[in-house]
């Protein structure tokens, strides 16, 4: 069967890294099985697909902090993720979500908001993690869940981010999805805070809210949210213990200090930054995302060369990860031209 249905290319049969093999399914004979079975079938494959999926596909870190050992992993069953939220969105007002039991709603839930969490923490999946994030949250509200769990928090925080990261005209959603999540670990960490994770959960919603005030020119107010995190990180120990923090507080807080005039601050706060994403994450987009600041900031601070260096360096790093087409990428040829036009090289630049 499987070398008929290889032959029509209904299937492709490859070798995935460990030497197993990979089927992929045409998406017209999995149409056709859908609706060759019954409503017993269905739901037993849909719950057998779950729990393989589920038995493999890593959980986000409690505390949202990015985990490039679970990256491979995470690549390799994104597919399968995307095609079961195909199959749930289609099916899910026949299977009567509240009434679920294998698995529970909120296992599904969790697994979409898994997914959400690392299209952002690895920002280079070609998916859609606000549709993860989006469909997680519809499964929350449809079983009527405690709107101050933390899952609801989980899934604002990542899908504010995501809004923001977007550009001016998500940043409004963006922005409330953010506040909603800083109220609810609020409210969850003085009702206990004795927990260190019900600690740094609110100190990161404080700090992401911060980002939403950088972008209405806040700055003043801002800066004040971001020292008192800062005040909390030392507390919880040093910068080498705590890198993903302390990266996020340099990053942030550079802005403040750019907006204050103090740039050669700002540079050197903005190269900490980038030295401690290095260190929980790697050379990825995340750091990237920060060298580029560097780039911009080099830049305003009259050092059109190392703005150059740091531009090119970013945008061959992003042709890399992202491919040619991607926001990030484009952003990146344009700083490389504007910076050959200070440069003088107006025939570069274009």
């Amino acid at each position: 069967m499987i070398n008929q249905l290889s032959g029509r290319r209904l299937i492709q049969v490859r070798e995935a890294a460990n030497g197993e093999p990979v089927y992929s399914i045409h998406r017209l004979l999995q149409q056709k099985i859908q609706l060759d079975m019954d409503n017993y079938g269905f739901a037993d494959s849909f719950r057998r697909a779950f729990r393989l999926i589920r038995k493999r596909y890593p959980r986000a870190e409690p505390t949202q902090v990015p985990d490039p050992e679970t990256w491979d992993v995470c690549g390799e069953y994104m597919p399968h993720i995307y095609s079961f939220q195909r199959v749930f969105e289609e099916v899910k007002d026949d299977l009567q979500i509240t009434q679920l039991v294998d698995p529970k709603p909120v296992e599904i839930a969790e697994l979409f908001y898994d997914a959400g969490f690392h299209v952002w923490a690895r920002g280079t999946t070609g998916f859609d993690g606000l549709s993860f994030l989006d469909t997680a949250k519809g499964i929350l509200e449809a079983i009527q869940m405690d709107p101050y769990d933390k899952l609801h928090a989980d899934i604002g925080c990542m899908a504010g981010l995501l809004l923001l990261n977007l550009g001016c005209r998500s940043r409004v959603a963006g922005t409330r999805r953010l506040q909603r999540a800083a109220e609810i670990r609020k409210k969850i960490w003085m009702e206990h805070p004795e927990s260190d994770n019900n600690d740094v959960m609110y100190r990161n919603s404080v700090t992401d809210y911060s980002l939403c005030l950088l972008n209405e020119h806040r700055f003043d107010e801002a800066g004040r949210l971001m020292t008192e995190c800062l005040e909390r990180y030392r507390e919880w120990g040093s910068e080498e213990d705590n890198p993903f923090e302390y990266s996020k507080y340099y990053g942030n807080y550079s802005v403040v200090l750019m907006w204050e005039g103090r740039m050669k601050d700002a540079i050197r706060y903005v190269e900490r930054c980038i030295q401690y994403t290095e260190k929980f994450s790697g050379k990825a987009s995340m750091y990237y995302r920060r060298q580029f600041l560097l780039g911009c900031y080099l830049l305003q601070s009259a050092d059109i060369q190392g703005a150059l260096d740091k531009h090119l360096e970013t945008l061959i790093a992003r042709l890399a990860l992202h491919g040619k087409h991607h926001e990030f990428t484009i952003l990146s040829m344009y700083a490389v031209g504007a910076t050959y036009h200070h440069l003088g090289d107006p025939n570069t630049a274009m």
